[in-house]
């Protein structure tokens, strides 16, 4: 072919390929409408934006807590003023009730990043390895750092601040409920991980998080005061199908272990669980300096009491239309994908604030580009249903000889 054909060749497929793209943009929008029809249609009001704000046959919104930490590590690969920044974007911004664990030389930091909204620090502990359940694990955890397989990114006193959260949540709910302050639901919130300007503010959303706890009951036949929510990256290997508690902690993508929680009875049993988990997998020898791998293990043990949000889930109605490679991001352009629950508990008006902080912040300038990638709003999903299409609808968790 001459080079005169070559060029000609080539400015017709210009305009071919931006009318591939431009038919696959306008594609996604149709489908985009007929997707939150079938999510609303598959699970109920929860995936509709507009319902979130509804009430109940007049009951009030359920009461949330908000509970965190910050011990500062001695060697850490981020900054005191990253830090700062971090916690000011959490603090400045989320208005509900806040208990919050620090060494006393934080508290005025601490304070300074909440300013005039509801909070209570406690300044009990020192380090993660004052709490009870850790206070005589500090020289086995030394030992155990020679099990990490990233231990050299990882050390001792991070597996402390990891395995502490359990503790500190259902803590700071006892704590104030000695002090008359009652809550329907607590959640553990990561105190680093609004890590990007957003405008969450009542979050979570009273109204979301009952109705995603009405859904989940119904999806998996427990009582909504029985339910842990965690949000997950992905789905254990295929061979933990044969996986048996003995076999100890799983090393896999699994859970997220920056933001979960439930009502206070839950919030308890978690705490008994992880905890007698814990030292039922370190007097084996085993590792237990990853909370997520604990986690993982309890889910397997437990998944009929465990609902979560998979961004990826490519069942989800909320994935139809989109495209792998012309899309950004599993369900749009959601920003930090391990964040998501962030913008899934949020309410309708500060979802779509959010959509259009990160349509701001795209890539591409055409308009037609940046909406089609907009933030979409997946389902709710039993923990047991999960990991029944991941290993086979026969089969079932396996026997667990510890009941805490």
């Amino acid at each position: 072919m001459s080079v005169l054909w070559r060029s000609r060749f080539f400015l017709l497929l210009i305009p071919c390929i931006f009318g591939l793209l431009l038919f696959f943009s306008f594609q996604t929008h149709i489908n985009s409408s007929s997707v939150i029809l079938d999510q609303s249609l598959a699970i109920g009001s929860v995936a509709n934006d507009s319902s979130a704000h509804a009430v109940h046959d007049g009951a009030p919104l359920p009461k949330i807590l908000l509970v965190s930490a910050f011990f500062p590590l001695s060697k850490s690969k981020h900054t005191m003023a990253e830090y700062e920044w971090w916690l000011s974007q959490f603090l400045q911004h989320v208005t509900t009730d806040i208990y919050f664990y620090a060494p006393a030389e934080m508290e005025s930091l601490i304070q300074k990043c909440r300013g005039d909204l509801p909070i209570t620090i406690d300044t009990t502990y020192s380090t993660p390895f004052e709490i009870p359940p850790l206070s005589i694990y500090q020289e086995h955890y030394g030992k155990m750092h020679a099990l990490d397989r990233e231990r050299f990114r990882h050390s001792p006193e991070l597996y402390a601040v990891w395995n502490a959260k359990p503790f500190l949540l259902d803590s700071g709910v006892q704590n104030l409920g000695r002090a008359g302050k009652e809550y329907d639901y607590a959640f553990w919130n990561d105190a680093g991980s609004f890590r990007s300007a957003h405008d969450y503010k009542r979050w979570p959303d009273p109204a979301r998080v009952r109705e995603l706890w009405e859904e989940g009951s119904t999806l998996s036949g427990e009582k909504p005061e029985d339910l842990l929510f965690f949000p997950i990256a992905g789905m254990p290997h295929p061979s933990m199908r044969y996986w048996v508690q003995d076999h100890g902690p799983v090393d896999s993508e699994f859970s997220e272990g920056s933001f979960f929680g439930g009502s206070p009875s839950t919030v308890a049993w978690w705490r008994r669980t992880f905890y007698a988990y814990h030292d039922y997998y370190l007097n084996l020898g085993l590792f237990v300096g990853k909370d997520q791998t604990l986690i993982n293990a309890i889910f397997l043990l437990f998944p009929s009491r465990v609902i979560a949000v998979w961004l990826d889930d490519p069942e989800s109605p909320a994935h139809k239309g989109m495209l792998p490679v012309v899309d950004e991001g599993a369900l749009g352009n959601c920003g930090a994908e391990w964040f998501y629950y962030q913008f899934w508990l949020a309410t309708p008006s500060e979802r779509v604030a959010m959509r259009n902080i990160w349509e701001s912040n795209a890539r591409w300038s055409w308009i037609w580009w940046r909406v089609r990638q907009q933030c979409r709003v997946t389902r709710v999903s039993s923990m047991k249903d999960l990991l029944k299409r991941r290993f086979g609808r026969d089969w079932e968790p396996p026997l667990h000889m510890i009941n805490a």
